[in-house]
C-alpha cells in the first residue's frame, strides 16, 4: 500500500476531541455470532418470547418434544457419562483462590488508569528503527522485520473501521496509531500505563492508540490479528463515540466481541456453566463493572456478547446503534433502551435471561456434545 500525506487526508477524516480513557484488552476467539438467520427465524428458533410465533403454529408440540428429549438426552449422560459428570462437578467446585493465575479467558479486556490523562495526543517515541505505514484511518508502526503484517493490518483497517463505525452510525474520528510490537518490552514500555500480562492487544480508545504484539509474541490462539484488531477497533470508535462519559460494560465488551465475529462455542460453554450453577448475572451487574474473580468475569464477558447478539437478533441491527447514540448523547440508560426496545430495563433483562433459562443450554457441561447436537436438531 502505498504511504499517503497525512496532510491530504486531514479533510477527509472526521476528527473527534482525543482525552484520557481507560484502555481495554483482549485475548479472542472467532466464530460467528450466534443466529444470523433474520428475526422471524431467530424468534423460533427461541429468540422471542411469549406465545407460540404465528409462523410457527406447531411450536406446542415441538416444545413438548424438545422438552422429552432433553429429559432423555440428561438420563444419557448421567449413565454413560458418569466419569465426565465427575471431573465438571471437581473442577466447578474449585475455589477462585486456587488459581489466582488464571487470566481472564478468551474475549476478555480489562481496564486500566491512563497516566497520561494531562498530556494530551501525545505519542510515545518510536524505536529507531521503526517505520511506519500511513493511510486515511490508521497509521501503523512497525519494526522492518514486520512489514508484511503490517501491510495487511492497514489494509484491514481501511475496511473494517469505517464499516464498524457506519454499522455502528458513529463518526470514524481522528486516524487511529497501531503499534505493532516486535518485542515484550516495547508491548509493555510503548503503553501509556502496564498492560496485563496475559494482553493479546490492547486501546485507548480516546487517544485513538491500539497495541498490538507481532506474530512471534502471541501465544498459541486460533484468533487472528486481524480479529484482534476489529475488537479494539470497535472499543476505539464506542469510546470516542461516548467522549469520556462512563460507558455500560456490557454494551463496550458484547459488541467488540460480536463485531469481531467472537461468539464462540467458548462463549456457550461459559454460559452453559453460569446457567448450570444458577451464577448468571444481571444486566445492571454487567453496566458498572466485571466481577474480579475470574471465573465470574469470564461468565460476564459471555453475557455481554450472548446480550448484544440477543438485542440485535430480537430488535433489529439498529438496537445497538440506537442506544449508543442515545446513550452517548446523555440518556438514561432505561431511556436509551426504550428508544432501542420499546420496553422497560428490567423487562428486556427478563425476557433476554428467560430465553438463556429455556434454551436448555445449562445442560451441555452435563450431556455429550452429540446428545446435545441431537436435542437442537429438534
Amino acid at each position: 500500500m502505498p504511504d499517503l500525506d497525512p496532510a491530504q487526508l486531514q479533510l477527509q477524516r472526521q476528527p473527534l476531541p482525543i482525552g484520557a480513557f481507560r484502555p481495554y484488552v483482549t485475548i479472542p476467539p472467532t466464530i460467528n455470532p450466534p443466529c444470523e438467520r433474520g428475526p422471524s427465524l431467530c424468534a423460533r428458533r427461541g429468540y422471542a418470547e411469549g406465545g407460540p410465533s404465528p409462523l410457527d403454529p406447531v411450536r406446542p408440540v415441538r416444545d413438548l418434544l424438545h422438552s422429552l428429549a432433553l429429559l432423555a438426552s440428561l438420563l444419557l449422560g448421567l449413565l454413560l457419562g458418569a466419569q465426565s459428570l465427575t471431573a465438571t462437578a471437581h473442577a466447578t467446585a474449585v475455589s477462585p483462590a486456587a488459581s489466582p493465575a488464571l487470566p481472564p479467558g478468551p474475549s476478555m479486556s480489562a481496564a486500566v488508569p491512563d497516566p497520561w490523562a494531562l498530556q494530551g495526543t501525545d505519542r510515545p517515541a518510536l524505536p529507531d528503527d521503526w517505520r511506519t505505514i500511513h493511510s486515511l484511518y490508521v497509521n501503523v508502526h512497525f519494526h522492518p522485520s514486520d512489514r508484511g503484517v503490517a501491510v495487511m493490518l492497514s489494509r484491514h483497517a481501511a475496511t473494517s473501521l469505517p464499516d464498524f463505525a457506519n454499522r455502528l452510525a458513529v463518526p470514524t474520528g481522528g486516524l487511529v496509531d497501531i503499534y505493532l510490537a516486535h518485542k515484550q518490552d516495547q508491548f509493555v514500555s510503548l503503553q501509556p500505563g502496564p498492560p496485563p500480562t496475559w494482553a493479546d492487544g490492547t486501546a485507548w480508545p480516546l487517544r485513538g492508540m491500539i497495541f498490538l504484539r507481532a506474530p512471534d509474541l502471541r501465544a498459541q490462539t486460533s484468533d487472528s490479528l486481524q480479529t484482534v484488531l476489529d475488537h479494539e477497533l470497535v472499543h476505539v470508535l464506542i469510546g470516542r463515540a461516548f467522549r469520556g462519559q462512563r460507558v455500560p460494560r456490557w454494551l463496550q465488551e458484547g459488541v467488540a466481541q460480536v463485531y469481531a465475529r467472537q461468539y464462540s462455542s467458548a462463549t456457550t460453554d461459559t454460559l452453559a456453566s453460569g446457567l448450570l450453577g444458577n451464577n448468571m448475572l444481571r444486566m445492571d451487574d454487567l453496566a458498572t463493572g466485571f466481577p474480579a474473580d475470574p471465573v465470574q468475569a469470564r461468565l460476564a464477558y459471555a453475557q455481554s456478547a450472548d446480550l448484544v447478539a440477543w438485542l440485535q437478533n430480537e430488535y433489529g441491527p439498529q438496537a445497538i446503534p440506537t442506544i449508543v447514540h442515545d446513550l452517548s448523547m446523555g440518556s438514561g440508560f432505561g431511556a436509551a433502551m426504550r428508544a432501542a426496545t420499546g420496553q422497560r430495563v428490567d423487562q428486556v433483562d427478563q425476557q433476554w435471561r428467560r430465553r438463556l433459562a429455556s434454551s436448555g443450554l445449562w445442560l451441555k457441561p452435563l450431556v455429550s456434545d452429540t446428545a446435545m447436537f441431537s436435542v437442537g436438531a429438534l
